[in-house]
């Protein structure tokens, strides 16, 4: 008897993408043959089965290696070995999930990093039939919690607890890229090597496609947008408001404020101009303001962009251009709630 079933209608989807066929490629198996009872694509396979069905610890293959179920969709009804069961168990598999980019005593599966890290951008191209005209990258950092005293571990002011910071980058539905962070450190300078490599795969086969990265103002840092203006990259970043972004808008914000107040209603306005800070970044760049006054209060906003002035009209380009990565936030967080990514494992 076996409560999940449902992993055969998971092993159709993983047959039809060879997905795990795919990430188990990128591994090197250095054992001894003579004594490999389970070959790295069943290890990878096992796993991915069962942080599909939402067994997130290793622990809980102990009992799943015993499942029907899940022999079957793994193809292994038993052992080789007389003492062998049909699946691994935890220890085996640990040994995967600690592969090192060099072999030693203990674990003799080689991970290859620069192909894992490649992987979802070429299955998310390989989906495509032909090249589509423009591709929004979307990237955004999200707190993992952690409780003990795990390596890395740091508080972060803005979440109010000790997490992990990973950092995603998507295309719609499509995840491209998960890196593991500590959250002492700041995402949008580390963004940059992310996106250089996304950016540089995605043109190798698609070279005449238009590009935007889209993000909130965490990412709005020089080398960054200026590394995106160097290599015709569009951006799309929020802007964190201060004294000055405030006073270049006063006139607008009380017009804004005016109409508020007479209508009753909440208002609000947009403009758009060329911008410089004092000291952080090294060139002009196009900031575009929505002042919104409501019920009473101020609701500003700005964001910085590459998207020149005759093809990106202010409002359009705030609520329909950049609020659009609100359904980002909704993707990370089904991710996060429905695919098994609330904890970080081994």
């Amino acid at each position: 008897m076996s409560s999940d079933g449902g992993v055969i209608l998971v092993k159709q989807v993983d047959d039809r993408l060879r997905f795990s066929r795919r990430f188990a490629a990128c591994f090197r198996d250095e054992r001894h043959p003579a004594y490999v009872e389970y070959r790295v694509e069943d290890l990878v396979h096992q796993r991915i089965m069962g942080l599909a069905l939402g067994y997130e610890d290793l622990n809980d293959h102990d009992a799943l290696r015993h499942d029907p179920v899940m022999g079957l969709v793994s193809g292994r009804l038993s052992g080789d070995r007389a003492n062998c069961t049909a699946l691994a168990g935890k220890s085996t598999l640990n040994r995967l999930e600690r592969s090192g980019q060099q072999a030693d005593r203990y674990c003799r599966i080689i991970a290859d990093h620069d192909a894992l890290a490649t992987l979802f951008v070429s299955m998310f191209m390989d989906q495509h039939e032909r090249a589509p005209a423009r591709i929004i990258l979307d990237v955004d950092a999200t707190d993992d919690r952690i409780h003990g005293h795990q390596e890395g571990r740091a508080f972060h002011g803005y979440y109010g607890h000790t997490c992990y910071l990973p950092l995603y980058i998507f295309c719609g539905d499509h995840l491209l890229s998960a890196t593991l962070r500590t959250a002492d450190r700041d995402p949008g300078k580390e963004a940059l090597a992310d996106i250089r490599r996304i950016v540089k795969q995605i043109r190798n086969r698609w070279p005449r496609v238009r590009l935007l990265v889209r993000g909130d103002s965490g990412f709005a840092r020089d080398p960054l947008m200026t590394w995106c203006e160097d290599n015709h990259v569009d951006f799309l970043f929020g802007l964190a408001g201060n004294t000055r972004l405030y006073e270049r808008i006063a006139s607008l914000s009380a017009e804004v404020r005016d109409e508020a107040a007479t209508t009753g209603k909440a208002a609000r306005g947009f403009a758009s101009f060329d911008w410089i800070t004092k000291d952080s970044w090294t060139r002009r760049r196009r900031v575009v303001a929505k002042a919104e006054w409501r019920h009473g209060n101020r609701y500003h906003r700005f964001i910085v962009t590459t998207l020149p002035q005759g093809t990106s009209e202010p409002r359009h380009l705030y609520e329909q251009v950049y609020c659009a990565r609100g359904d980002m936030c909704q993707v990370v967080r089904r991710h996060w709630h429905n695919r098994g990514f609330r904890r970080p494992v081994s």
